[in-house]
């Protein structure tokens, strides 16, 4: 049996990685963009998020395992709500 923990503290840092990178793409490329490029960046986002979770579970041999993939797909989703929500509140 895997030990989630120490597994779900290795998908947070990943997860806290891609947020970080995303700050930074917003910042540097869509602060001051709006409408369809937003969206699109955004989706973009939720994208490289659920690919995250899928690369995650694949290195480790877990993709069968249906306690691991719950865990996971809470945690990405979980951290893909939150830079939605942060994005949307910066351009509003």
């Amino acid at each position: 049996m895997p030990d989630y923990d120490k597994l779900e503290k290795e998908l947070r840092k990943d997860c806290e990685v891609l947020t970080n990178s995303f700050v930074k793409q917003y910042n540097e490329n869509y602060i001051s963009a709006g409408g369809a490029k937003l969206d699109a960046f955004i989706y973009e986002m939720q994208q490289e998020f659920n690919d995250t979770a899928v690369k995650f579970l694949q290195q480790r041999d877990l993709t069968n395992n249906k306690e691991a993939k719950k865990r996971t797909l809470n945690i990405t989703k979980h951290y893909a709500k939150k830079c939605v929500e942060h994005f949307s509140k910066v351009t509003k």
